[in-house]
């Protein structure tokens, strides 16, 4: 090919296909795929990536690209083929995959300026407000639109600015800045040793100059490298020394890129290798005998908790990076990352970075800079994670495989887990997913042969498999009457358990205080404003909260409907059974973990480490407490409300309810003392909570996946959701019967059919932020011709969809549909 003359560039916009720029002559000879590009839209402009690059184009008019950011690509050629996949799989546009790829600290944004064009103003009609812009135009020259709403006292004047724009009264110029994360340098000093002088030149400079001898000195017979801020320091001197013997040619300086590595405490039991039992070792040599080969497999490792998964996952990483290559864990929760990373650190030492949302975005962006310039080969983080940059991938692992917070709910809606296998096809690595309660659709995968089953049928130390207990809450409340925390068995498990120093765990998948205010008069319920759900009471802070929104509001004193004092508040949450706790077990260290307790940045750790050092005797929290933690004095879990997930309308109930206790009594007997699950549930006889207390996997994936069988649900067939969302309930309903029609033609097609549809139906919660929300779901044994429908039908949908704000979601192997 020619020198390019035009670029291809994919923008994070709702848009299937790329945009085409033309190439100034200056940018010419330092451009590449994967680069950012600045290009104007319409009337302002955007951050792109350059996807390709030609020397001719068929586009009539093409306008010229505005701004190179980078110097090199930022987004590899592997990492574009990754993007490419996911916007064809998850129903979005390329740009929109790469922008989730990149790091949030590589983002630009875009504003406008505005300028008077003084020559053109004339004689005709101006309001109000057309004066006052015009007026601060001509007294400050080009301003930004904020500048210009500051200045005249008014909001909203975005309309007004346009409508002087298209009279020709005002030039709109794009400006970009940046807005995330900027690379630090530091500045460092180097000794030019060509030019160290001779004795009695160095004797002169300590006569007139001692200052700048001292350094040079220190440099000449000490390090030849050093940061100028530490010679400050030593010297008690100042930049105007260094700058002497610069001039002189004696140094040179130089900056130094600056890393902002976050802190983590290596965890002293995994710096030794530790001897593989037979289960282990057997799974070790299946999957690094496949890296060995250098073919793609995916690996399911089921193992019981405790049986020693990530000893299996360090050892198999060590001979990826024998090999030469590199590798990426995920980790399903931020709560997990900080024991996770504790542990590669004892192992691997600084080759390791860490991606997740509770780092600062510098943080972030620099951690994504190491990766990429291959100063480490391992990265652990958790769902964006699955974007690493490193090069020449060995090893992709995902623990905890069934976790649903690896599915994304924003734009592209992927599955890290699924991106992952295939990011490892591409890159002919190896997969592992690990857990041990996969998901069903990954446990299917290996009955059909699509995955290969590792098993860890028992603990890797001499500790057994938890005791479960389960408990009768019926029985339990006609016995003892009125609300009941802790059953009578629990509770006094529990003060055993402190009395001897052993600790507890104890999960209750609710937060706040308690989940309702209700008038016993009226039966009126306090609910949020903007969603169809009750508000939350928080005693901490002393208000109500809307768990969808996050709206607050105070608590009001009277029935918002009759008036009537006192009103109830039911239920029960985290604060409450810490409450609870408090009083019960005056003398035990008791902490909260849950959303609340844990917002700060670091928060998890805090809490997780004051555990691990036994300062926590009783540990009270939601499901993050419940998966991956290790903590050998944990000897006694106990389980509140078993049901809470299983009285949801979702396909997976029963099957999140299972992993969910099964996950926590895990917690218990992982030390040299046994331990103990106390599982208090209103549903004893179900099926799920039969087959946690005996930590029976086969028995409720035999029961489960006859159930999909019988319903045609995932695994059995493929789901694509559409939701429609608007602040006009009939506008919303009008939208999803028109989108029911449009799919339903569309099935009809020779091509696509073989499709169910469900619904279309009011969402459960039917109004989250003033939007109502509708969905409608299409169940097909064929993902290829699912998506072919859900792009068919966001054509027609945004061509014919009613007047009104409507939005249209699409969602490829959804995740709690409510």
């Amino acid at each position: 090919m020619n020198e390019p003359r035009f670029v291809e560039v994919a923008l994070p916009l709702p848009v299937d296909h790329p945009f085409t720029y033309s190439l100034p002559e200056s940018f010419r000879g330092r451009i590449a795929v994967g680069m950012r590009a600045v290009v104007p839209v319409l009337n302002r402009i955007e951050t792109g990536y350059i996807v390709g690059l030609s020397d001719t184009t068929e586009v009539p008019h093409v306008r010229p690209l505005r701004d190179l950011p980078d110097t090199s690509p930022v987004l590899s050629s592997e990492m574009i083929r990754l993007c490419t996949w996911i916007a064809d799989y998850y129903c979005c546009s390329l740009g929109e995959a790469l922008q989730c790829a990149a790091p949030s600290g590589l983002k630009i944004r875009t504003a406008m300026r505005y300028t008077l064009l003084p020559e053109h103003l004339g004689p005709g009609r101006y309001s109000e407000r057309q004066r006052k812009i015009v007026a601060a135009l001509y007294q400050r020259g080009g301003l930004m639109e904020r500048q210009i709403a500051e200045r005249i006292g008014e909001t909203n004047i975005g309309s007004t600015l346009q409508s002087l724009v298209s009279r020709g009264l005002l030039r709109a110029d794009p400006v970009s800045r940046r807005t995330g994360a900027s690379m630090r340098t530091e500045s460092y000093v180097r000794l030019i040793e060509a030019n160290i002088p001779p004795a009695e030149k160095l004797a002169e400079m300590q006569r007139k100059a001692p200052k700048q001898a001292a350094v040079y000195l220190d440099l000449l017979h000490g390090e030849p490298e050093r940061a100028m801020t530490s010679l400050y320091a030593k010297h008690k001197t100042t930049a105007s020394i260094i700058t002497a013997l610069a001039k002189g040619g004696f140094v040179e300086r130089f900056e130094r890129d600056l890393f902002r590595t976050p802190a983590y405490e290596a965890d002293a039991r995994s710096k030794e290798k530790h001897v593989l039992n037979a289960d282990q070792a057997a799974a070790h040599a299946a999957i690094t005998e496949a890296m060995k080969r250098g073919a793609f497999e995916t690996f399911l490792l089921r193992g019981v908790t405790g049986s020693g998964k990530t000893e299996v996952y360090l050892q198999a990483i060590e001979y990826a990076l024998g090999m030469g290559r590199s590798a990426i864990l995920l980790v399903p929760e931020i709560s997990l990352t900080p024991q996770t990373v504790g542990r590669f650190m004892a192992r691997f030492h600084q080759d390791v970075a860490v991606l997740h949302s509770g780092l600062s975005q510098g943080e972030r962006y620099d951690e994504w800079r190491r990766a990429q310039r291959g100063d480490v080969r391992i990265v652990v983080g958790a769902r964006s994670a699955v974007f690493a940059p490193l090069a020449d991938l060995g090893i992709f692992i995902v623990d905890e495989e069934h976790d649903t917070s690896y599915k994304q709910s924003d734009v592209p809606r992927y599955h890290a887990r699924d991106v992952a296998v295939m990011r490892a096809k591409m890159e002919h690595a190896v997969a592992v997913l690990g857990s041990a309660t996969p998901s069903i659709e990954s446990y299917h995968n290996t009955e059909r042969g699509k995955f290969v089953r590792l098993e860890l049928p028992r603990r890797a130390t001499q500790s057994s498999l938890p005791t479960v207990r389960l408990v009768d809450m019926r029985v339990e409340i006609r016995e003892t009457g009125g609300e009941v925390i802790l059953s009578r068995a629990l509770e006094e498990a529990v003060r055993e358990r402190v009395a001897s120093g052993e600790q507890v765990v104890l999960l209750l998948n609710r937060r706040g205080y308690a989940p309702f205010v209700l008038c016993p008069k009226c039966g009126w319920v306090a609910e949020c404003a903007d969603c169809n759900v009750s508000l939350t009471y928080h005693a901490t802070g002393a208000f109500l909260g809307c768990h969808y929104c996050n709206a607050r509001v105070d608590v009001p004193a009277l029935c918002g409907q009759c008036g009537f004092h006192p009103l109830l508040f039911l239920g029960m949450g985290t604060q409450k059974a810490e409450d609870f706790l408090m009083r019960a077990f005056r003398d035990a260290r008791i902490a909260r973990m849950d959303a609340d307790t844990t917002a700060g940045k670091g928060g998890h750790a805090k809490i997780l480490g004051r555990f691990a050092a036994g300062e926590i005797d009783i540990l009270i929290g939601t499901q993050m407490i419940a998966k991956g933690h290790d903590y050998p004095g944990v000897t006694l879990v106990g389980v509140l409300n078993a049901d809470t997930s299983l009285s949801l309308p979702d396909f997976r109930a029963a099957e999140n309810a299972f992993q969910l206790l099964t996950q926590v009594a895990g917690r218990a007997g992982r030390g040299d003392r046994p331990g103990e699950v106390i599982l208090q549930s209103y549903r004893p006889n179900h099926y799920a909570i039969q087959a946690a207390m005996h930590h029976d996997y086969a028995a409720f994936y035999c029961r489960e996946i006859a159930e999909r069988q019988n319903t045609g649900y995932p695994p059995i067939r493929r789901m694509i959701n559409f939701a429609i969302e608007s602040e006009d309930p009939l506008v919303a309903e009008r939208s999803a019967m028109l989108l029911h029609r449009i799919v339903r033609e569309a099935s009809a097609h020779q091509e696509l059919r073989g499709s169910e549809i469900l619904g279309p139906s009011p969402a459960v919660v039917h109004r989250v932020k003033k939007q109502y929300r509708w969905n409608l779901a299409v169940l097909s044994r064929s993902a290829k011709r699912l998506n072919t429908l859900a792009r068919a039908a966001q054509v027609a949908f945004a061509e014919a969809a009613p007047s009104g704000n409507a939005r249209l979601k699409i969602d490829p192997d959804p995740y709690g549909v409510f």
